[in-house]
């Protein structure tokens, strides 16, 4: 199991909207004002009014050329992708200025910005990429961000961030102990594949001085989440509108469709000079390539068994246009998509034809680098992770390359990317330049044919100063060397033993690669041929040199004389596969800003924060309630890893309050629930004088339900240990100087708030050792029987909340519903009405939706308002309103007590 480190609490992910997970999309409203993330999600009516997955399109089009991809938006005008970015990027800087501000920092911090490793299929992809990025974030300067220091732009491989945050982040011992590992990081995400290897040093810790890991072999190809859906939307449109028709020419038309439609994705064809009805294809399998994304979700949600020979029995439907070549996009048709057919397509089109082969690149050239040593664990990050195939199928394909290595997996992907750029940016605070800056990633290659005589693999001894020096003929520059100092200035090599004097020298610079018909690993392919002057004299022994700049680009000379009156000729400029190499002075802060096609996330570290890890990575009890953090039931987990995260001493004891609300709160009403279980002589009425979910109020309804209850319950007795004599004083000084604080009777540092947190914490974890809290899930009525049958989903720590249990009972039970379920006993106590689960119109993007936790009665004494947990969002409900079922429930308990039952359960299943 992987749980994680202080030191990624110490690490917060700046909040917008409520949310650190950022939906990279934007919704144009008429008169230019733009909404982002979620807003724009929940402003949009139709899935075409959203500008979405425009990233790639960066690498695609010069920051000074003319784009032939314009993006139509909601308010009618097309914008570029260069234009959208910078829309985008404004508002996100603009939030997290904000953030800067609120937590005191002002000025100076820096930016480190995740990238993708570079494209193969488009070799100058990322140098574009780049340097659009940075005329964005340059050269605009967005108005009234003060704060961030856009002159100090760096840039990281995504998959070396994600090994930073496992490597310092995770508590797992492949990974984290003090060993050497051969790890094959694998990042599928919204847009994009990064595979690369990496070997660590035995040290492991992030406060080391010099550099901890070095990467080899690395592959990236523009295959995502996105490109799942393409592959769906192909198979749907094929099986439902193309050969249905038996008609060929329609056929022949959806072939040259598909073709339009990737060449304008990549920025290479322009719309307005096709036929309509193309115009009008692009248009419709575009829309579909993004409504397929719900249903895509809802199915991998859905799927408990990942192998690939397992039965699956889920579907779902499916919206499409009727005639993809109409102008017509009102006739649309419903059609069925199933489980098998979204593993069929994935393992054929996605693994097959995709992955598989990139994945065999990165273990091939890795195997030089390594010295045959084997792969000790795999590493997966990125949302398309989730789909477990790819675990099954890496495992099947490389069953050797991979057979004593293990697979490690997160629960939640949306962190690891930012987050590992901020540990990276730590490790600078510690070694001055980190462990992956201006590093190659690849072996650079050079293979000589001299007067067409054939291909030779020279020996090439530096001649420069610093410049790694490889023993392997053909290597120019090995994998992992460190070109920081040396971006900008000419590098020199000896070339040994040479045929001939090259006249005329073909040259190939390839990628881990010596054979020259490797196209796939040429990285000068359109030129490869210099010629000497006539009459030139030669030196002994030619030389080659390299001029790189910081975006990567090479400038090969091939010098045959030097001296005074030296004599070369200029080769072909390349990109070389290398981390950004500005020389970028230390900052005292910095954001890593992970700028992700489906999502974007930004965290932030400064030396502050980093003094503080230091000091609590010691401390028992710090480290206790971070691992508690992630095993607590989500409505105490939520405000407890905001405690943890907390560096600032003022706003530590504003969360220790939340959390000891929270505890309070769930302590008070699994309390009170549970005694409305118990058999009763007479009424009674403790909820009815309780009227909000404040400290005070919750420990008094705690105690007055607790004094009610039997000494040995199913689910409350825990709770009791609060009353001895050694706790209750504390949890009462808590309850008052929290009720002292806030009418400013007592100073903010007048108690240790962690003490009375850990009580808490600890007592809690006890209830929650042999119960779980969740909801379930997909209950049906199995097929001519009488019982039903669903899945118990536990919500355990933050989302997504992917630990689930098969349930078959005689009950059914609605999803917005929360249970906390006895597993020994097999019985489960509903926590309705005072929580409940609802989608949020805020937050669309939450797939669990929000847990609901109530709050406070309204003066009215008829409006019930709930708080949401680990977002900024509240619901009121009324006995008139769609949630009018729980407001007259809530009426009953302020009358009386109600009479409430447990319900059997049965025996939960393990997934």
């Amino acid at each position: 199991m992987t749980t994680r480190e202080l030191l990624i609490y110490q690490i917060p992910q700046v909040e917008v909207d409520g949310s650190g997970n950022i939906p990279t999309a934007l919704f144009y409203e008429p008169g230019d004002k733009v909404l982002i993330g979620s807003a724009a999600l929940a402003a949009a009516e139709k899935p075409q009014e959203l500008n979405l997955d425009f990233k790639l399109d960066l690498g695609y089009s010069e920051a000074s050329g003319r784009p032939k991809r314009l993006f139509r938006t909601a308010c009618g005008d097309r914008r570029s992708a260069q234009a959208l970015t910078a829309d985008f990027l404004r508002e996100v800087l603009r939030s997290v200025s904000e953030w800067l501000a609120k937590h005191g920092v002002e000025h100076g911090t820096s930016v480190l910005l995740a990238e993708p490793l570079a494209m193969q299929s488009s070799p100058e992809w990322l140098a574009t990429y780049r340097k659009n990025l940075r005329e964005i974030l340059e050269k605009r300067r967005f108005e009234g961000i003060d704060n961030i220091n856009f002159a100090n732009i760096d840039f990281l491989p995504e998959p070396f961030a994600v090994f930073q945050y496992y490597r310092y982040g995770v508590r797992y011992g492949p990974v984290a102990d003090r060993k050497k590992n051969q790890a094959l990081v694998l990042d599928f995400g919204g847009g994009t594949l990064d595979v690369c290897i990496i070997e660590t040093t035995k040290d492991g810790d992030i406060s080391g001085s010099g550099r901890n890991s070095k990467p080899f072999a690395a592959a990236s190809e523009p295959i995502g989440g996105f490109f799942v859906n393409r592959m769906i939307a192909e198979h749907l449109f094929r099986k439902h509108l193309i050969q249905s028709t038996q008609n060929p020419r329609v056929g022949s038309m959806f072939a040259k469709g598909l073709d339009i439609y990737t060449k304008w994705r990549r920025n290479e064809d322009d719309l307005s000079t096709r036929d309509e009805d193309y115009r009008q294809f692009v248009q419709h399998f575009h829309n579909t390539v993004y409504l397929v994304e719900g249903p895509k979700i809802s199915i991998c949600k859905s799927i408990l068994d990942w192998r690939l020979d397992a039965p699956l029995n889920v579907r779902v439907s499916v919206r499409l246009p009727r005639n993809p070549f109409s102008t017509d996009s009102t006739e649309q048709i419903d059609v069925s998509f199933s489980a098998t057919e979204l593993r069929e397509i994935f393992v054929r089109e996605v693994w097959e034809r995709q992955i598989r082969g990139v994945v065999a690149r990165t273990l091939q050239r890795g195997q030089a680098e390594l010295c045959s040593a084997p792969i000790t664990v795999v590493l997966l990050s990125g949302g398309s992770a989730n789909i477990g195939w790819l675990e099954q199928l890496l495992r099947r394909d490389f069953a050797d390359e991979l057979s004593i290595a293990e697979v490690l997996h997160l629960p939640d992907y949306q962190e690891v990317v930012s987050k590992g750029l901020a540990v990276e940016c730590a490790r600078r605070f510690y070694s001055k330049q980190g462990d992956f800056c201006s590093v190659t990633y690849n072996r650079l290659c050079l293979v000589l044919d001299p007067n067409s005589r054939g291909p030779q693999q020279c020996l090439f001894s530096p001649k420069t100063d610093d410049l790694p020096k490889s023993d392997t003929p053909g290597v120019l520059i090995p994998s992992a060397s460190l070109l920081k100092g040396l971006i900008g200035k000419p590098l020199r090599w000896k070339v040994h033993r040479l045929a001939s004097k090259p006249k005329r020298l073909d040259y190939y610079f390839l990628r881990s690669s010596f054979d020259p018909q490797d196209t796939e690993n040429l990285q000068n392919i359109e030129e490869h041929t210099v010629r000497c002057p006539p009459d030139c004299p030669f030196d002994s022994e030619i030389k080659v040199e390299l001029l790189v700049t910081e975006d990567g680009t090479a400038k090969p000379r091939f010098i045959y004389k030097t001296g005074r009156d030296e004599i070369a000729s200029n080769g072909k400029p390349f990109y070389l596969d290398m981390t950004y190499g500005q020389e970028a002075p230390v900052a005292n802060a910095y954001i890593g800003l992970d700028f992700g096609t489906s999502n974007t996330s930004v965290s932030f570290v400064n030396h502050a924060s980093i003094q503080v890890h230091q000091t609590r990575s010691s401390d028992t009890a710090w480290n206790e309630l971070k691992d508690l953090a992630q095993t607590l039931p989500y409505p105490l987990a939520a405000p407890l890893a905001s405690f943890v995260s907390e560096t600032h001493q003022v706003r530590l004891q504003d969360r220790g309050r939340e959390f000891i609300e929270a505890a309070l709160a769930i302590a008070a009403y699994i309390s009170f629930l549970e005694f409305c279980t118990q058999q009763r002589r007479f009424k009674s009425q403790i909820f009815k004088n309780f009227t909000q979910r404040s400290a005070g109020p919750l420990w008094a309804l705690l105690r007055q339900s607790l004094d009610k209850l039997p000494k040995i319950t199913a689910f409350a007795h825990h709770y009791r240990e609060l009353l001895t004599s050694d706790l209750i004083k504390i949890i009462d000084d808590a309850v008052d100087f929290i009720a002292d604080v806030k009418h400013h009777k007592a100073s903010l540092t007048a108690i240790d708030i962690k003490t009375p947190v850990q009580i808490l914490a600890n007592v809690s974890q006890k209830v929650f050792d042999k119960c779980l809290f969740g909801t379930f899930e997909d209950v049906k009525k199995r097929s001519f029987a009488a019982n039903f049958e669903g899945r118990f989903r536990e919500a355990t720590g933050r989302p997504p909340f992917v630990k689930c249990w098969l349930y078959t009972g005689t009950d059914y039970f609605a999803e917005q519903e929360p249970f906390l379920v006895n597993m020994d006993k097999e019985i489960g106590l509903s926590l309705a009405p005072l929580l409940f689960w609802k989608s949020c119109e805020t937050h669309p993007d939450a797939d669990f939706g929000h847990c609901y936790i109530f709050d406070i009665l309204a003066r009215d004494e008829a409006t019930y308002s709930y708080k949401a947990v680990g977002y900024p969002c509240s619901c009121e409900i009324t006995a008139g309103g769609d949630y009018g079922a729980l407001a007259e429930r809530l009426m009953e308990f302020r009358q009386s007590d109600p009479t409430l039952h447990t319900t059997r359960i049965g025996a939960l299943r393990e997934v």
